[in-house]
């Protein structure tokens, strides 16, 4: 499968950026996935988990965020978080 760009940014800075195969978002009517080539989309994010899957079958990253917004135009994510950090949860 193709991958796709995905970036976390904060107000600090750029927290994550990779190229990436599936993103799992905790949008605030549920959760949202995203692979390459999704329809492009706006939406607000609630606090919750970010799911980055880098190759397709392999582990995932988590990370923990709190609100922001995800914008997504199939080549590309954009999670823009209010706050995030690495989770640790398995």
């Amino acid at each position: 499968m193709t991958k796709f760009a995905c970036d976390i940014v904060t107000p600090e800075a750029k927290f994550y950026s990779g190229d990436v195969h599936f993103v799992v978002v905790p949008g605030t009517e549920g959760e949202m996935g995203f692979l390459y080539d999704h329809a492009p989309v706006v939406s607000t994010l609630a606090d919750g988990v970010v799911r980055i899957q880098e190759e397709e079958g392999g582990p995932h990253k988590e990370f923990a965020i709190e609100g922001g917004y995800v914008q997504v135009d199939g080549k590309r994510v954009i999670i823009l978080a209010d706050k995030a950090e690495e989770s640790h949860q398995a």
